[in-house]
C-alpha cells in the first residue's frame, strides 16, 4: 500500500459524511489509503457518521484498527450538510477534501487539485459539467434535469456563477475551511450552495475542475 504516513503531521484530511454506507465504505477506505500512499501525502481520513443504523461506523473503526489513519465521527442523523460541518471543522489537514462515501468521484481526482491548492487556490470544487469532464454511469433524466434547474435558480439567487454546485468532490485550504464552515447553517442537501456562496461573500475566489464521476443509485 506504499509508504506508512500515518505518524506525519497530515498535509491532506480527507472528509466522508456517511449515512448507512455499510456496502461501500471499506471500498473507498481503501481506494483513497492507496492512492494517497502511493503519492506518499501524510493523510488522515474522518468519516463523519450521519446516525447510521448499519455497520458503517463498525467497518471505519475496524478499518482503522490495520493501522490506517482513519477515525469515524459518530453524530446524530441530521443530513450530509452537519455531517460535512462536523468533519470539515474537525479536520487538521493543511488541505481538507471532502468526497462521497460511494467514490463516486475517484480520489485519482485528487491530483488534479493538488496543484491548484499548492499554487494558492483556497477553494478548489469538482464540476461534471465543464469541458474536460466525464460521466461513466448517468443519474436518472429526472434527478440530472432536476440538479440543472438548481444550479440555475441557485445561481440566479445567490448571484454566483457556478457550473456544478453539488459534485460531492471539494477541497479548501484549512483556514478558509474553517471560515466558510464556521458560517454554515443548511443541514441537508442545500448545503453545497451554502458554502460556496459564504465562499465568494468572504472573497474566496473558486477553482472549478473539471473531474470523472459515476452515479451509484445505491449510495444514500
Amino acid at each position: 500500500m506504499g509508504p506508512d504516513v500515518s505518524a506525519h503531521q497530515p498535509t491532506l484530511s480527507v472528509v466522508i459524511p456517511a449515512f448507512n454506507e455499510a456496502p461501500v465504505i471499506a471500498a473507498t477506505l481503501g481506494a483513497v489509503a492507496r492512492h494517497l500512499a502511493e503519492r506518499g501525502v501524510p493523510y488522515e481520513v474522518l468519516v463523519a457518521d450521519d446516525g447510521s443504523t448499519d455497520e458503517t461506523a463498525a467497518i471505519v473503526i475496524g478499518v482503522a484498527a490495520d493501522g490506517l489513519p482513519v477515525r469515524v465521527l459518530p453524530g446524530p442523523h441530521r443530513g450530509k450538510g452537519a455531517a460535512v460541518r462536523r468533519g470539515m471543522l474537525a479536520a487538521s489537514g493543511d488541505w481538507i477534501l471532502f468526497m462521497d462515501a460511494d467514490h463516486a468521484t475517484p480520489i485519482g481526482e485528487w491530483d488534479q487539485f493538488a496543484p491548484r491548492l499548492a499554487d494558492g487556490a483556497p477553494v478548489v470544487i469538482g464540476s461534471r459539467k465543464v469541458a474536460g469532464a466525464r460521466i461513466l454511469q448517468h443519474q436518472p433524466a429526472w434527478r440530472e434535469a432536476a440538479g440543472r434547474a438548481f444550479t440555475w435558480l441557485a445561481n440566479r439567487i445567490l448571484a454566483t456563477r457556478v457550473s456544478d454546485f453539488t459534485c460531492g468532490f471539494k477541497a479548501f485550504h484549512r483556514d478558509a475551511a474553517q471560515a466558510i464552515f464556521s458560517r454554515q447553517r443548511v443541514d441537508g442537501w442545500g448545503f453545497d450552495a451554502e458554502i460556496l456562496f459564504v465562499a465568494r461573500r468572504l472573497g474566496y475566489p473558486i477553482v472549478e475542475v473539471p473531474v470523472v464521476w459515476r452515479d451509484d443509485a445505491a449510495t444514500k
